[in-house]
């Protein structure tokens, strides 16, 4: 039976004269897995935002769209909002409770639900995710990956049939990613709950979907099970969004069936050997040194950094890597200047921040970009923030973007935006934190391209990530951090050849041969 049907679905955004989706025909069955992958601004967070009522944006939409053969625009907001569920990127902007008890029965107690009700589905769903005990905890003091899987836990609480996710991983680190990854194979397959993730790190997801669906350009270009879609070498748009499995399969020419994860990888691909080149850029001066800081929010807390020490020099590209909550952003925000450690030495270009005017700091020396990159927007649309300004030294084209506003662009676009904003100041250190969320291959490869141009004209690049994929494509070091400290820094072959999930898949498939 068909829970989801897309007939000749168009929809544009207002303010736009361009299709963000254009006859867009689909049907998912009840109980099926499917993942929605493809570059870029393709449609995919759109698509997922019109099948969720509350969610739908302004614009105008055409052809059908049904749920269990209702139209979703005459669905009940109570029908919507009990039997679809939606897991937005960012946790953060999902979650409206102070303690993780409030916010696991905030939906069930929005919907009336007794209170008998409520506590027994709070108390299997605690159980389900590990929450049992932790009802009292805050949730701002949570982990991003336990952020993200309270969202999850909370959007269950109503028993929805049908669950959405809009790139729920792309802000975990891998650890934390293989584990929600694992938690909605067991929601789809125990609870029978038909699950649609747009995710453009399909890693972990092809080798357990029913389904994949391509979208490119706001139409749906490949849909069907994996193993159909890629029976035959699929478009080079396709390809580079596909696993290092899938790409390495087609690009080799190895004869036999396309392997969709690691571990079917590893039989097709032991031994081969094809590396990058050891050996740093090279690089000058330190930029950055950070030595033996401390650094706690509250006086009475806990210490969020200990004993953190790191040295960046100038025209390096440096990648830290870490678990969520081990203290990466907080380390960026002390090298800034905006958080003052309460021991130990920050030196930018040998001095200290608080040695720098506000202007000269952020006007000629560093950039930051934080995760949440939307507060850096505060104009209607992209073209009035960038109104006045000098474009021609950026390193993409922005003008197609101009005309929209910032909150509907897509991850990918607005994290390019963003950038090009933080280096209208022309930094000589560029710091960045989870830069690539929502990016397809493609547009990975331009900004590894834009940071190697950045990092050879001397400009010090620091990123905090999980994409070990980026960093094998331009990084020259990457750190480790853990527990608030760096463990281990290291030329990146040689870092991701002693890794075992901070590490690409090519380096997992040849046991270390390659990254």
């Amino acid at each position: 039976m068909e829970i989801l049907t897309a007939k000749d679905l168009s929809f544009t955004y207002a303010r736009s004269d361009i299709p963000a989706l254009s006859g867009v025909s689909f049907s998912v069955s009840e109980g099926q897995f499917v993942t929605v992958c493809g570059p870029t601004g393709g449609g995919k967070s759109t698509l997922l935002r019109l099948i969720k009522k509350e969610m739908t944006p302004a614009g105008t939409t055409n052809g059908e769209l049904l749920f269990r053969g209702v139209p979703v625009a005459e669905l009940s907001l109570r029908q919507s909002a009990e039997s679809i569920g939606f897991v937005v990127q960012r946790p953060e902007e999902q979650i409206v409770s102070d303690r993780v008890g409030g916010e696991l029965l905030f939906g069930a107690q929005s919907l009336g639900y007794d209170r008998e009700r409520a506590m027994r589905r709070a108390a299997e769903i605690a159980d389900l995710f590990s929450f049992t005990g932790r009802f009292s905890d805050r949730t701002s003091e949570l982990s991003g990956g336990r952020k993200q899987l309270l969202t999850l836990a909370s959007t269950l609480l109503t028993s929805p049939s049908l669950l959405l996710l809009d790139e729920p991983t792309s802000r975990l680190d891998p650890v934390a990613s293989a584990d929600l990854i694992s938690m909605l194979v067991r929601i789809n397959r125990e609870l029978g709950v038909t699950v649609i993730v747009a995710e453009h790190d399909t890693s972990r997801l092809l080798s357990v979907s029913d389904a994949v669906m391509f979208m490119e350009g706001g139409k749906i270009t490949a849909f069907g099970p994996p193993e159909e879609v890629l029976s035959e070498r699929p478009s080079d748009a396709v390809l580079s969004d596909m696993p290092a499995p899938v790409r390495l399969f087609f690009d080799t020419g190895v004869q036999g069936t396309c392997p969709l994860d690691v571990k079917a990888g590893r039989r097709v691909f032991s031994g081969y050997t094809e590396s990058k080149p050891d050996g740093e850029r090279k690089s000058g001066d330190p930029a950055l040194q950070i030595e033996h800081v401390y650094y706690r929010y509250d006086r009475g807390g806990s210490d969020v950094l200990r004993d953190a020490s790191l040295t960046v020099k100038r025209g390096e590209i440096r990648f830290i890597f870490g678990g969520n909550g081990c203290g990466k952003s907080t380390l960026l925000h002390c090298a800034a200047g905006l958080y003052k450690p309460y021991s130990g030495k920050v030196r930018l270009f040998g001095r200290k921040p608080s040695e720098y005017g506000d202007g000269e700091l952020y006007g000629g020396c560093l950039s930051l970009l934080c995760q949440d990159v939307s507060g850096a927007f505060t104009y209607e649309t992209v073209g009035d923030q960038f109104r006045g300004a000098d474009l021609s030294g950026l390193p993409f084209d922005m003008t197609s973007l101009f005309g929209r506003h910032p909150y509907d662009l897509s991850g990918g676009e607005i994290q390019i935006a963003a950038l090009c904003l933080a280096l209208l100041s022309h930094p000589r250190l560029l710091l960045l934190d989870e830069p690539t969320k929502g990016m397809d291959a493609s547009l990975k490869k331009k900004f590894s391209e834009a940071l190697s141009s950045l990092a050879s004209a001397g400009v010090a690049i620091v990123i905090v990530s999980h994409d070990t994929e980026l960093a094998a494509q331009c990084a020259d070091t990457c750190s480790m951090m853990f527990d608030g400290g760096i463990v281990c820094t290291a030329p990146t072959n040689e870092f991701m050849r002693g890794n075992a999930f901070y590490t690409t898949d090519v380096c997992r498939m040849t046991g270390g041969g390659a990254i």
